[in-house]
């Protein structure tokens, strides 16, 4: 084998491991995923970031979920009925929203819009849910 050869086998082996070390566009990050659900009318259950299922309970449970820099398609279930919902908007993640964090959590919201928050401590429910939960409990 040539010293040509030699020299270039490490160099593919960092290059084709970087794909997996989150460079480039199509990076996968493997994070804490977990959703909280704002709705009272239903638990969600299996819901689903691009395919994969992530944590929920509130934020009580908590998977270690593949994620891709790039559009996300959010889906979920409810836990009495057989309707499946999936996101009315786009959410879209970039490298610098996710590289170096260690936590995603989706957030559903009653009209099935989403919003995605990273972050590197246990993820909470946002402002925005616990109001539109509380006013949906005070309906009733």
């Amino acid at each position: 084998m040539s010293i040509k050869r030699l020299l270039l086998l490490p160099v593919t082996a960092v290059l084709s491991m970087a794909g997996c070390a989150g460079i480039g566009p199509n990076a996968t990050y493997y994070m804490g995923t977990t959703s909280f659900h704002y709705d009272p009318s239903y638990n969600a259950y299996n819901v689903q970031i691009n395919g994969q299922e992530i944590g929920g309970g509130f934020g009580g449970g908590m998977n270690t979920s593949p994620v891709k820099v790039g559009p996300q398609e959010i889906k979920w279930g409810e836990s009495n009925s057989k309707r499946e919902h999936v996101a009315k908007n786009q959410v879209t993640l970039t490298k610098d929203q996710i590289q170096g964090m260690k936590y995603l959590a989706v957030h559903l919201y009653p009209d099935d819009t989403v919003e995605i928050t990273t972050s590197n401590s246990w993820p909470t429910p946002k402002e925005k849910g616990l109001t539109w939960l509380q006013s949906l409990k005070n309906k009733k």
